[in-house]
């Protein structure tokens, strides 16, 4: 029994000590106000998952932000989903629209200026000796495979050799060639070669070409405006494609920069559910450890309870 005194003054002790600290915090901080108490109802349905924010933005820019919700989210939401649009839009004029416009012209261009008959014709009139012909079928024959299965299908190379060879070239397409072609892209690809430019209209030969053949020598066999302008109507075809990497590589960055974005903005707005707000003069008195007194109070703080 003699034990409970002493156990009293201790636990008496602790009280006053407990309170001492309290009274300490109250005059540093002076009076803070409670604007608001929220029950665990009051913020039920309002958590945002980050990951279904993510993922959202991911598939579709900007409705990430839209789920997580507030104007500064609905205002980038809007500009992710604006800018997405806006990418699509290009994508498809400049990079379908566009390309296919300029890939029918200059394949129309060269229906109406490139001959396979006429191209044949003129390799076939070329005298080379015999001893030269392995060097002519080298020098100006590095396309003439592609050239015949684009034309004819991939059984023109094997048929014998007629295609391939420019000895038989001229007699292969008198027997074969029935006005169509096996595959188109191949050949309009092919022709751009300078090696063909006798097929073109308009075509000025060179007059010393058979002289270089028969000597081993590569030269232009001449030169025609209709194949410069169709290799120039190609480039522009080719880099009007080249533009759709462009637009792709935007579309993903748009994507993953969104679904970032909506991911921070749903912890952030988490984050804002749970966390003690003090007011600047509270944060003012606890980082100096100054007091005014009474008359310098905290303006508000708000306090979640769940």
């Amino acid at each position: 029994m003699k034990f409970f005194p002493i156990l009293f003054l201790i636990a008496f002790a602790f009280a006053q000590e407990q309170k001492s600290e309290a009274d300490k915090r109250a005059e540093l901080l002076g009076t803070v106000n409670v604007s608001r108490v929220h029950s665990l109802d009051d913020v039920k349905g309002s958590y945002k998952s980050p990951r279904r924010a993510m993922f959202m933005s991911l598939i579709v820019p900007g409705s990430g932000q839209f789920y997580v919700g507030g104007q500064p989210r609905y205002i980038r939401g809007a500009f992710y989903l604006a800018e997405e649009i806006a990418l699509l839009t290009g994508l498809y004029y400049h990079s379908i629209y566009k390309y296919d416009k300029q890939v029918k012209k200059y394949q129309n261009f060269a229906k109406a200026h490139f001959d396979i008959g006429r191209y044949e014709e003129a390799m076939n009139g070329i005298t080379v000796y015999d001893e030269n012909k392995e060097s002519f079928q080298i020098n100006y024959g590095s396309e003439r495979e592609n050239y015949c299965k684009a034309i004819y299908g991939p059984g023109a190379s094997a048929a014998d050799g007629n295609c391939v060879s420019f000895i038989d070239g001229l007699n292969f397409y008198n027997t074969y060639y029935r006005g169509s072609i096996y595959d188109a892209s191949a050949f309009y690809r092919t022709i751009a070669s300078e090696d063909f430019v006798l097929g073109w209209e308009g075509v000025v030969s060179d007059p010393n070409a058979e002289s270089a053949i028969n000597e081993g020598r590569y030269v232009r066999l001449g030169e025609a405006k209709n194949l410069e302008h169709y290799v120039s109507l190609r480039k522009k075809a080719t880099n009007l494609a080249d533009r759709q990497a462009i637009f792709l590589g935007a579309i993903i960055l748009n994507h993953i920069v969104s679904a970032i974005d909506a991911a921070l903005s749903a912890k952030a707005h988490n984050n804002s559910l749970y966390e003690e707000k003090l007011s600047f003069m509270d944060r003012l008195r606890l980082n100096s450890n100054f007091t005014a007194g009474e008359n310098f109070r905290a303006e508000t703080a708000v306090v979640y309870v769940f």
